[in-house]
């Protein structure tokens, strides 16, 4: 992909992003103002709950298929692949339903209206099987924004027709499954109409669950703990730190969100130039991505300190004031996670450097659930958000080394000169050709 038609396709997908973002500031006041910290605490409970199981449902397949389907060379490839997935999909589905299920009965606050937490459920199933990164891995890009833009085009309609008071949270819920399942069925229409019918298939589902596993421990672990912050505050504290927390995390989940777009070009397109031996178009690409997002990284941390106590207020009320100190605590959690998504999926994901990640990702997975648990009940909001600080500048710190170690640190900006220093500093030796390293 040439320069100018990369920032044509990252401009296009921020704008879609932009229309998302347009849809939560519409909702995320309305929420507040119309269910109140309770009903609203019970909506975000769920949301947490939908977002585990979609972590559980997807396990780390995404990325593994976007890869493979990247360097796919024919119609009937395509298919296999597509049908591999969605076998895959579909069996984890099963687990997820039993998880979700067993999660809503075990919180106090989604055992009290089971619906919410079963359709929850639901729609993390739906969303595990979205097809967004087959459309990413053949380099349709639009195609996924524009599908997305209808499904909240939708959910927007059914909740402002629906929703009228504190006990109806579970109608969110509801209208956010209605547009899920509609969105599925467009996408899987035009899958089908590209590349035929998939075909359900037991052989290959264990080998793809294990070529995943590496992937779904760096990434999805951390992530599963970061859905799973609001419900896991549904165990250790109250209802309105609940709602406090969930409030000041979904904008922070926002401006986290929108490092994503350029991810979706980025990785397919390095991918794609290794397997085409181009290393150091590979490497060019690399870095821009690295200049975008440590960028923006520094500048959603500047924003988050400075308009966090005026903004949140005035959207969420005056109820909601206490978010706005937890979201600049988040605040410092954007350099060092903009730092990371660059380290795991610009560099070390194309380069199929899987075991590592794994290790990294499960190490610091560790770490923050540690961490949480010992603020959680202390602190409350306060110490969950300190923990996913903490857990991110730790992962920042240990992903540096093991750029220094592959001598791939001359792919971060400003670092080429660095390396030896970083090298001495942590005791690295660069490795040899041909050790398991390399």
């Amino acid at each position: 992909m040439d320069r100018r038609k990369s920032v044509r396709t990252v401009g296009f997908m921020y704008g879609g992003y932009v229309l998302r973002y347009m849809y939560l500031i519409i909702v995320v006041p309305f929420y507040s103002r119309t269910l109140g910290v309770v009903g609203y605490s019970q909506v975000l409970a769920s949301m947490s709950l939908m977002s585990v199981i979609w972590m559980l449902v997807a396990y780390g397949f995404e990325p593994v298929g976007m890869r493979d389907i990247s360097k796919a060379q024919s119609v009937s490839e395509c298919n296999e692949i597509l049908s591999l997935h969605l076998s895959a999909r579909l069996v984890n589905g099963f687990v997820g339903a039993c998880v979700g299920i067993i999660a809503t009965m075990c919180s106090p606050v989604l055992s009290q209206i089971p619906m919410i937490g079963i359709m929850a459920t639901l729609l993390g199933i739906v969303s595990g099987i979205n097809l967004g990164w087959l459309f990413q891995g053949r380099h349709q890009f639009r195609t996924p924004i524009i599908i997305e833009v209808f499904g909240f085009a939708l959910s927007l309609v059914l909740v402002l027709t629906i929703v009228r008071g504190p006990k109806d949270a579970v109608w969110v819920i509801a209208s956010l499954l209605i547009a899920g399942v509609a969105s599925s069925v467009i996408a899987y229409g035009l899958a089908i109409a590209q590349l035929g019918w998939p075909r359900f298939k037991w052989t290959g589902i264990v080998a793809l669950i294990r070529s995943s596993t590496m992937l779904f421990v760096y990434s999805s672990a951390p992530r599963l703990l970061t859905a799973s912050s609001t419900y896991l505050l549904t165990l250790l504290s109250t209802p309105a730190q609940v709602g406090y927390f969930g409030a000041a995390e979904r904008f922070a989940a926002i401006g986290l969100g929108l490092m994503g777009p350029a991810a979706q070009v980025f990785i397919p397109t390095i991918t794609r130039q290794l397997s085409l031996g181009d290393a150091e178009g590979a490497h060019q690409t690399t870095r821009r991505g690295a200049v975008l997002l440590m960028s923006y990284g520094l500048i959603a941390c500047c924003g988050a300190l400075t308009l966090s106590p005026f903004v949140l207020p005035l959207i969420l009320g005056a109820s909601f004031a206490h978010s706005a100190h937890i979201l600049q605590i988040f605040a410092w959690m954007f350099p060092f996670v903009a730092f990371n998504e660059f380290i795991a999926g610009y560099v070390l994901l194309p380069r199929r450097k899987d075991r590592l990640l794994a290790s990294v990702g499960l190490g610091t997975a560790v770490l923050n659930i540690l961490v949480a648990l010992m603020l959680a009940p202390r602190f409350g909001a306060v110490g969950l958000a300190f923990a996913r600080v903490i857990g991110e500048a730790t992962l920042s710190v240990i992903l540096l080394a093991m750029m220094a170690r592959l001598d791939l640190i001359r792919l971060i900006p400003g670092f080429g000169r660095a390396s030896i220093t970083i090298k001495t500093a942590f005791n690295i030796r660069h490795p040899t050709p041909g050790s398991k390293d390399d």
